[in-house]
């Protein structure tokens, strides 16, 4: 009886494999990446850009902040966190400004602007605006 089984066995998982090797060569392209769709993948997953995708940034509304005795302070921006990166994609947030005077500086394109939590600046017209 055990010698039937085993052939029985084989033949079932050879079957199997041979059924799942049957697959198109162009399906192979999804499960691999070039070095600059990783570069891509490994950017917008730490919230930095790589440049091939700029963002130009019009508007800039800071959320609120959090400022921390010991590590390191927190800047929500066009509703993102500064908590990985002090860069939103094309805005640069000033680690050393934040909690100054109730603000924080913001560089856009070599423009600064320093805002309050619920404030929003328009980089061309250079007006800040409330939000509350």
């Amino acid at each position: 009886m055990r010698v039937k089984i085993i052939p029985t066995i084989i033949f079932c998982f050879l079957h199997s494999a041979i059924a799942q090797a049957d697959y198109e060569a162009s399906d192979l392209q999804k499960l691999f990446t070039d070095q600059s769709q990783r570069a891509q993948i490994d950017a917008a997953r730490s919230g930095k850009s790589t440049g091939s995708e700029e963002q130009h940034t019009k508007k800039v509304n800071v959320s609120g902040y959090v400022t921390r005795s010991e590590g390191k302070s927190v800047v929500w921006v066009n509703n993102k966190n500064t908590l990985d990166s002090t860069r939103i994609g094309d805005v640069n947030v000033q680690q050393s400004s934040i909690g100054k005077n109730k603000k924080v500086t913001v560089v856009v394109d070599g423009k600064t602007a320093r805002l309050k939590p619920g404030e929003t600046w328009s980089k061309e017209t250079g007006k800040i605006t409330d939000d509350h």
